[in-house]
């Protein structure tokens, strides 16, 4: 694993996100350490299995870099891609190592690449660690927040929680995880999720006077 690409890549990362002056400090803040978050997860996954550790570690750290360049939310991840790539010549890594990564970002968020790119694990495991942080603590306080102040009485509150809970469910019986590391975080992260959501929903019900 070469430290001076990623050391490099953060930078890069980070001098683009916070250039974006115009919009929230929080939403730059997020969306910063999201990708921290993703990347370390990546590490972690590239400790466990047999995954490229030059590619999908820079794929973490890189898989948002485009997020508020794109018009389109769904479009981040080829635009992100696209945004990357002069950078990553300038990194020491093989022809086939930058369009590795290329093609685990540009696919990211909805699984479509442009061309006829041979499929790669790392893009598998890109869309896991995206997916198992978004599943974690920090999300979790988030949606809380805002649910809170979105939904103006608790029977809509309780339905979004109920809702939430068949899903979660639905996720822990069908597993989620293309490798073993993958799988038992998915089900830490999803363990969490409903223990928390189910502890609400009991709080929502005792919030009555009879």
């Amino acid at each position: 694993m070469n430290k001076d690409n990623l050391r490099k890549a953060h930078d890069f990362l980070k001098t683009h996100l916070y250039s974006f002056e115009q919009l929230d400090i929080l939403d730059l803040n997020y969306r910063y350490e999201h990708s921290l978050r993703v990347y370390q997860l990546g590490l972690k996954l590239c400790a466990a299995e047999a995954y490229d550790d030059e590619v999908l570690p820079l794929a973490c750290l890189l898989h948002d870099y485009g997020k508020f360049d794109a018009e389109k939310e769904i479009d981040h991840g080829r635009v992100s891609a696209a945004l990357v790539q002069p950078f990553l010549k300038t990194l020491a890594l093989s022809e086939k190592q930058q369009h590795d990564i290329l093609y685990c970002i540009a696919m990211h968020v909805d699984d479509q690449c442009p061309g006829d790119y041979p499929h790669i694990r790392e893009a598998d495991a890109l869309s896991d660690c995206d997916n198992i942080d978004r599943l974690g603590a920090y999300r979790i306080a988030e949606t809380f927040l805002y649910e809170m102040s979105s939904f103006k009485s608790m029977p809509a509150l309780r339905e979004r929680i109920v809702w939430r809970l068949a899903n979660v469910n639905r996720m822990l019986d069908e597993g989620m995880g293309d490798s073993a590391c993958a799988k038992e975080l998915f089900k830490e992260q999803l363990t969490l999720l409903k223990a928390y959501n189910e502890k609400l929903l009991e709080q929502i019900d005792l919030s009555v006077f009879e």
